[in-house]
């Protein structure tokens, strides 16, 4: 069972507003070319290595990517490391 939730862009938005995470997982040169207002570029090839410095597991947490792929694949990686409020921003 997913234990993540797809999200629209604005809800994304809303829930930054309130204090989430919202994480970029695409490659460093995409981020570069342009990314979401205050989200923090992390590949998704990195996120079991760098999330704990970033993130209380309570904390919630929005991922994005270009087209989804990665940010399923990063929601599915914080699930197995315990976090339980994870977020994927719809396409």
């Amino acid at each position: 069972m997913r234990k993540w939730a797809i999200i629209s862009r604005r809800e994304a938005e809303r829930l930054q507003a309130a204090g989430a995470l919202l994480l970029d997982v695409r490659s460093p040169e995409e981020f570069a070319g342009g990314h979401m207002a205050g989200s923090l570029s992390l590949p998704v090839e990195r996120i079991a290595g760098s999330i704990g410095g970033l993130a209380a597991k309570e904390r919630v947490i929005i991922v994005y990517c270009a087209t989804g792929e990665r940010s399923r694949t990063a929601a599915a990686i914080l699930a197995r490391l315990g976090f339980e409020r994870i977020y994927v921003v719809s396409q």
